[in-house]
């Protein structure tokens, strides 16, 4: 199997399956209806925190990257197994995190509104790993795993906010968070059982 095209396909899969999650588009319904925005206003404003949320998270895995290779130089020939330990251990991360999480209960209505757009802007740890994974990579590679990570993040909210303005939300709405936690968790284990079995 080819590493690029299989993790090209886990940042489409993470960066569009995350965004579902009632914690990311939820407080952007509470903000657009506390400042009556229109629905192009909405729209703009997912699509903007969706890429916003992309660029934060690749921020974070390239200080991850360089950090670990400023460290370990004279270890590269260590970064496809540091890559599939990341992948468990953020895989962990995410499930441990579902577990604990409480449902999305909290009464928002009150919150500063930059507070609750900055929820859905915050970083996610499972580019991480994934960029660990795809190092080797040619550099243009690279930029098409982040370029798709963004893309896929910002429409993906975009549509969790049209969905929402339309009032077809109902169902969203009752998925607790944690679900879509564990199943990032699983895909980011099926991830590193997969580079183990192809490298």
């Amino acid at each position: 199997m080819d590493l690029f095209l299989f993790l090209f396909g886990t940042a489409i899969v993470l960066g569009g399956l995350h965004m579902i999650a009632p914690d990311h588009w939820a407080p952007l319904s509470v903000v657009s209806g506390k400042l009556n925005y229109t629905r192009r206003r909405t729209y703009v404003t997912a699509a903007t925190l969706g890429a916003l949320h992309a660029l934060t998270s690749e921020a974070v895995a390239g200080i991850v990257l360089v950090i670990g290779v400023i460290l370990v130089h004279r270890y590269l020939e260590y970064v496809d197994i540091a890559s599939i330990i990341l992948l468990f251990a953020v895989g962990v991360y995410f499930i441990v995190n579902g577990v604990m999480e409480m449902d999305l209960q909290d009464d928002l209505s009150s919150a500063p509104v930059k507070s609750i757009l900055a929820i859905s802007a915050f970083p996610d740890l499972a580019l991480i790993p994934i960029i660990l994974a795809g190092s080797a990579l040619p550099l243009l590679e690279v930029g098409l795993i982040l370029a798709v990570f963004i893309v896929v993040s910002s429409i993906s909210l975009t549509v969790m906010a049209y969905v929402s303005t339309r009032g077809l939300a109902g169902a969203m709405e009752k998925i607790p968070p944690r679900y879509i936690d564990y199943v990032m968790g699983l895909i980011l284990f099926a991830t590193a059982i997969i580079i183990i079995f192809t490298s």
